[in-house]
């Protein structure tokens, strides 16, 4: 018997658009067996204005009810709500999502306003030491061109980038298998000295040779240019788990990434 999926969905709940919200709902209807959702209600309080005039900071239990409870009926979910008000919000979305065993975690992203775009460091954390997949939510309607892009580094010597690159694609190949997507995988590379082997990454994949896009060029450029034209409807893209400094996160090719791709983003870490 297959193993019911849990979607943990985080809400802010000062917005009244709520578009990880609507997805998880998306993704619920389209499997056999549907997922049971977590709604995790949760204030990341460095990027709110807390002024006590904000009428958006406060909410009544009818809020809730039509924002969240109504539209869960209405499609027969199973559903539990979460509350917090930890101060500490990227920390309290990781620690609630693995108590629930949670296989995917849905956020909500901004939409691109230009080549400077940057995460806060909380939600590099939940990126970073998430026990499961996320996925940055990027647009209100969810797309249905039918094709899943992997983007791998595949001619590296580095055994964590090598573990990364096997669960990018295994979850590249379940989220097309769940969705009747044809998966694509893309691979920049500098130069031809770090030509990637074409063969190894086909077997692999387990794609047809037509929807392996190696081409040479800046890695993130590269992954969002083909996803552009293949008119992807997701991108699975990974980040190395823990790989920062608890006070300091670095810029990563991932923030860039997130800068330049305008479709869903799911992303793995080698810790999961």
């Amino acid at each position: 018997m297959l193993n019911r999926e849990t979607l943990f969905v985080v809400i802010n709940p000062t917005l009244q658009k709520h578009v990880a919200f609507e997805r998880a709902i998306s993704i619920a209807n389209s499997r056999s067996i549907k997922p049971h959702i977590v709604t995790f209600i949760g204030v990341d309080s460095t990027r709110i204005d807390d002024n006590p005039a904000n009428a958006a900071l406060f909410r009544r239990d009818q809020w809730v009810e039509e924002h969240i409870h109504a539209p869960l009926r209405q499609h027969n979910l199973t559903s539990t709500v979460i509350y917090s008000w930890c101060s500490h919000w990227a920390n309290s979305i990781v620690h609630s999502a693995s108590e629930c065993d949670a296989s995917l975690i849905l956020l909500r992203t901004e939409p691109n306003v230009g080549p400077k775009f940057t995460f806060n460091n909380a939600k590099w954390r939940v990126f970073k030491e998430s026990k499961c997949p996320v996925l940055l939510v990027r647009s209100e309607e969810r797309p249905h061109s039918g094709v899943v892009l992997a983007a791998v580094k595949w001619q590296t010597h580095n055994e964590e980038q090598k573990i990364l690159n096997a669960k990018i694609l295994r979850q590249a190949q379940a989220v097309a298998a769940q969705t009747g997507s044809q998966l694509h995988v893309v691979n920049a590379y500098k130069d031809s000295m770090s030509h990637p082997n074409r063969g190894a990454l086909l077997a692999q994949a387990d794609v047809p040779n037509a929807n392996a896009h190696l081409l040479q060029g800046d890695s993130t450029q590269v992954v969002a240019s083909v996803a552009k034209s293949l008119k992807a409807d997701i991108v699975v893209a990974g980040t190395k788990g823990h790989s920062y400094s608890s006070h300091q996160v670095k810029v990563a090719k991932l923030e860039q990434l997130i800068s330049l791709v305008t479709v869903d983003l799911l992303i793995v870490n080698q810790d999961h």
